[in-house]
């Protein structure tokens, strides 16, 4: 039995209740890389952001929406 048939049979035993944490972690290592990745690497890798963010420094404070009417509670 090779190393993914024994994780395939050891988890067909599991109850689900643990299943629910097996699956956090299987996701957790399947994109990890993206908790490794800098943030302008990350965002440069989003279609659009880096113009998106640019265009933001670029706008005035005066054209802005304030804080208050994004995030009522802040």
């Amino acid at each position: 039995m090779n190393i993914r048939e024994s994780v395939k049979h050891d988890i067909d035993t599991l109850p689900d209740e643990v299943l629910v944490a097996v699956r956090d972690f299987v996701l957790f290592q399947k994109h990890r890389e993206l908790l490794e990745t800098d943030d302008t690497t990350y965002l440069n890798s989003i279609p659009g952001m880096a113009e998106s963010i640019n265009e933001g420094i670029a706008t005035p404070l005066s054209e802005c929406v304030p804080l208050s009417k994004v995030w009522a509670d802040v």
